[in-house]
């Protein structure tokens, strides 16, 4: 009865364990997925709203954006998001650039 008790408890503690990582993967995988997805949105208004005058259709958009950026984004980017935004804040005009530059898109962080 041990020989055939050992193996089954030894199964179900494998299935158990495989299904929790799959899981877990899972979980780990759409994050990422909404997590570049709200970069990319957020990308994309500050990119619209960058050459136009702030009223508020584009300013909200802005806001937006550097809120998901901040929320979302990795150190690099939320850096230059703040550092966008106390410009913006005390001259009233700031530099997308560094921002939107491809050395602070860095997907892996």
């Amino acid at each position: 009865m041990l020989t055939l008790l050992v193996p089954t408890v030894v199964a179900i503690v494998s299935w158990f364990v495989g299904s929790w990582l799959s899981v877990r993967r899972h979980r780990a995988n759409k994050r990422r997925d909404l997590r570049a997805q709200y970069l990319i949105d957020a990308y994309r208004r500050l990119e619209a709203a960058g050459h136009r005058p702030l009223v508020p259709p584009y300013s909200s958009d802005m806001e937006s954006a550097v809120a998901d950026v901040q929320l979302f984004g990795s150190t690099i980017q939320v850096a230059a998001a703040q550092k966008f935004a106390f410009e913006m804040a005390e001259h009233g005009h700031a530099s997308l650039d560094s921002l939107l530059a491809r050395e602070s898109c860095n997907w892996s962080a």
